[in-house]
């Protein structure tokens, strides 16, 4: 009996007949075949297709990893992190040495985080730069590491040669933080047109920070109105800061004649996904509109998150009799909201001081 052709034949009919599939797994390895237990082994692991047994499915990784199957080391090592980290390691880091880049950086998160055994940036350093010759992923996590200096010593010119390899492979996180380099000047020479560039980049591959970004490049170069195109895939995407951006550009005239309609949509959105400023902003506008039962609702969700003036409006809103509130509570308020600038709140409370109201 030939365990290969055993095994050649559950991985053809794995997906359409697990069940069976997993019988000529384990037949192929009864007879000594690592491959199919490893496959087996990882089917028990997740239960693809059968019932999942995680005991069973650690005594088959483990026939797997004797063969000297880097997948099963990998699984095996997920598979005991909780309960023996330090044999997760082993399994992580024997993989590693056989050319798994998952055994990497694997062993490089264990290591970085010291989730069980001790930290050790520099060995988890080590496994990134080996997993990063081919690995995108392990690419930005070293750059993020050493531009940061997060264990090591920082290297900020390294990190900017990583992200520009993760960026030209497409890795659109990546060409967000090359482009906050560029664009700061950050441990490498300040380049604004390569870092709108990258920006562009990163935006067309849908990373909202980056449209962020480039949203603003675009406003402060009064280009309003691919800025607000820009915002809107942002918004459309759920990115509350690009609603409320919007909102913003909508109450103004930089694309021609105010819309407010489009504004308060914006605003109720960004509200509704709690986004404080938004809440606190349509709290206003409300206010205006002498809708003060909904304004204060509003006013008080970004107050909770410490926004000054919706902090200050809600004082306002006491001190004048519109809303019930503690004079306690609105003193405190209003003293937050002076505290964090806003002169408003400064200038409320020096005119109930010469009342003699506080």
């Amino acid at each position: 009996m030939d365990p290969i052709a055993f095994r050649e034949e559950a991985d053809s009919i794995r997906d359409e007949s697990p069940g069976k599939a997993a019988e000529m797994y384990a037949a192929a390895a009864a007879l000594g075949d690592a491959m199919a237990a490893s496959s087996l082994g990882y089917m028990l692991m997740v239960g693809e297709g059968i019932a999942k047994d995680t005991e069973k499915a650690k005594v088959y990784l483990q026939r797997a990893v004797d063969g000297g199957e880097t997948k099963a080391m990998c699984n095996l090592g997920s598979l005991v992190m909780g309960s023996d980290p330090v044999r997760a390691l082993e399994l992580f880091e024997m993989a590693a040495t056989e050319g798994s880049v998952t055994g990497m950086t694997n062993a490089a998160t264990m290591l970085r985080t010291g989730a069980g055994v001790p930290a050790d940036a520099e060995a988890a350093v080590r496994w990134l730069e080996i997993a990063a010759e081919s690995d995108i992923g392990s690419m930005a996590v070293l750059a993020h590491i050493l531009r940061t200096g997060e264990g090591v010593p920082a290297d900020k010119p390294r990190a900017a040669e990583l992200y520009l390899r993760a960026a030209e492979l497409g890795d659109a996180d990546s060409q967000y933080d090359l482009a906050m380099m560029m664009d700061a000047g950050d441990g490498i020479p300040m380049d604004r047109a390569g870092a709108e560039r990258w920006f562009r980049e990163s935006a067309s591959r849908g990373d909202n920070d980056a449209r962020l970004c480039l949203g603003g490049i675009l406003y402060e170069r009064k280009e309003f109105s691919e800025a607000a195109e820009v915002f809107t895939d942002a918004a459309l995407d759920g990115d509350v800061k690009a609603m409320y951006n919007l909102a913003l550009i909508y109450m103004g005239d930089e694309l021609g004649e105010p819309d407010r309609a489009k504004a308060v949509e914006w605003l109720e959105s960004a509200s509704e996904a709690g986004f404080a400023y938004a809440q606190a902003m349509l709290g206003t506008i409300l206010i205006d509109e002498g809708r003060v039962p909904e304004a204060t609702e509003l006013l008080r969700k970004a107050a909770d998150q410490n926004e000054p003036s919706s902090m200050y409006n809600l004082a306002a809103l006491a001190f004048s009799g519109q809303v019930e509130m503690d004079d306690k509570e609105a003193i405190r308020l209003l003293t937050k909201a002076a505290e964090a600038g806003v002169d408003e709140a400064r200038e409320l409370i020096v005119r109930l001081s010469g009342q003699g109201l506080i």
